[in-house]
């Protein structure tokens, strides 16, 4: 049986336990609402693609058209890669790595925006493309300018003389024979 002493301790823990709760749900709860709001208040999100697109280009001029975009509205391009940046048009393209932001036109009624994409002699590679107008509307791509013999990928290696590779072998082989020589006479004494 409980006397009246113990009932009036567990009151007052459970209120102790209650008022605490409340205090860490409203300590949290603001903080949770207030960073929220902060948080997309202050943040800055990208447009939602509305489509995407794939070219196949080369060295030189390449029209590229791109549909889905905001009707009559000025359209830009950010074009990215690890090959030189291509220009618009027919200015001259710089050799760096390739980032460019390009004001590519206006779209007409539809949505559509064609342009000239210029590559430089030494293309080659995949670069990535993300097309968009002020409202919101934006097209992801991907532009893929094959090499001179056909490749997308950056040739990164040398050419080695076969001479060389027998050379290498043949020492690797000699040496391999003089450490078993040598253990051979280490074991036997001599």
């Amino acid at each position: 049986m409980w006397d009246g002493s113990e009932v009036s301790v567990l009151g007052s823990v459970v209120r102790a336990l209650a008022v605490v709760g409340l205090g860490v749900a409203v300590a949290f709860g603001g903080a949770l609402t207030t960073g929220g709001a902060d948080a997309a208040n202050a943040a800055t999100y990208p447009p939602a693609t509305t489509g995407t697109f794939a070219v196949t280009a080369h060295p030189g001029a390449n029209t590229i058209t791109v549909n889905g975009l905001g009707p009559s509205k000025p359209a830009t391009a950010i074009i990215s890669g690890t090959g030189p940046a291509p220009t618009l048009g027919a200015f001259d393209a710089a050799a760096r790595s390739a980032t460019v932001n390009l004001a590519v036109g206006e779209t007409d009624a539809s949505g559509s925006v064609t342009f000239t994409l210029v590559f430089p002699a030494k293309a080659s590679g995949v670069y990535n493309a993300s097309v968009s107008t002020p409202d919101g509307h934006s097209v992801s791509g991907v532009i893929t300018v094959p090499g001179q013999n056909g490749s997308v990928l950056a040739w990164t290696g040398t050419n080695i003389a076969l001479w060389i590779v027998w050379l290498a072998g043949a020492l690797i082989i000699a040496g391999l024979i003089a450490l078993i020589v040598s253990t051979a006479r280490r074991r036997s004494g001599r």
